[in-house]
């Protein structure tokens, strides 16, 4: 793919990307792709697959206007938090992941690309939820295909201040998903707001994101730890 095919890609966005930063992306799916042949972050290595199932996919989701700190639950590969922070450098991300290896070689790529806006945890979201340094303390949380809905809720919410945003990249059972997910909502302080299909996937992928919004803090008590989630969701 060369760069005039790859630029007209992001054509389809409803926000100009201006060359410098599709220049990024483009050497940050580069490097990825050289990277993952030695430690496993994806396992689409097609670049126009990439392109539309990773980049396009992640920048659908656009940020509101004041977003000044972003949390990327269960990053692994760096999506959507590394096209995210490409794309809006003036705001800060952290990304969270339980697999070390797979952030350190992610941050060695946006170190190497000179990205100064993102900042990568090690370890399990459930603990660090209860971290008072990050509990309720992002204007948006998002996260890409980690786990259910209920489950990831109870994940993700704990981290959103109470007026912040949660973004749920999920798939053809999204319907299912959030029918059982009204009393994981309601207990965590979030709410539904909307479900936006992504419509820009060229292939027949169905991706959707669910917005919720954060109304009240998140009791104490949650999340518990991922043993008892798992096993007893809040549906």
């Amino acid at each position: 793919m060369n760069r005039e095919e790859f630029n007209a890609c992001f054509e389809v966005l409803p926000m100009a990307v201006d060359e410098t930063k599709l220049d990024t992306l483009r050497a940050f799916m580069d490097a990825l792709l050289e990277t993952n042949k030695h430690i496993n972050l994806t396992r689409i290595v097609d670049e126009e697959e990439f392109v539309q199932k990773h980049l396009i996919d992640s920048l659908i989701a656009e940020l509101p206007e004041g977003t000044k700190t972003v949390a990327d639950i269960g990053t692994g590969g760096g999506f959507p938090g590394v096209p995210l922070a490409i794309l809006y450098d003036e705001v800060a991300f952290t990304l969270i992941d339980s697999t070390a290896k797979k952030l350190n070689a992610v941050k060695a790529i946006t170190d190497k690309l000179g990205l100064t806006n993102i900042t990568y945890l090690p370890g399990r979201a459930e603990e660090i939820a209860q971290d008072p340094a990050y509990r309720e303390g992002f204007d948006v949380v998002v996260s890409r295909a980690v786990a259910d809905f209920p489950v990831l809720c109870e994940l993700c919410l704990p981290f959103v201040k109470v007026g912040g945003s949660f973004y749920a990249w999920k798939g053809e059972r999204v319907e299912e998903e959030i029918s059982r997910s009204e009393k994981a909502l309601d207990t965590l302080g979030g709410e539904l707001i909307h479900v936006k299909q992504n419509l820009l996937l060229k292939s027949m992928s169905f991706h959707v994101i669910i917005l919720c919004g954060k109304i009240k803090p998140t009791p104490a008590d949650y999340p518990r730890n991922f043993g008892r989630i798992k096993k007893k969701p809040l549906e």
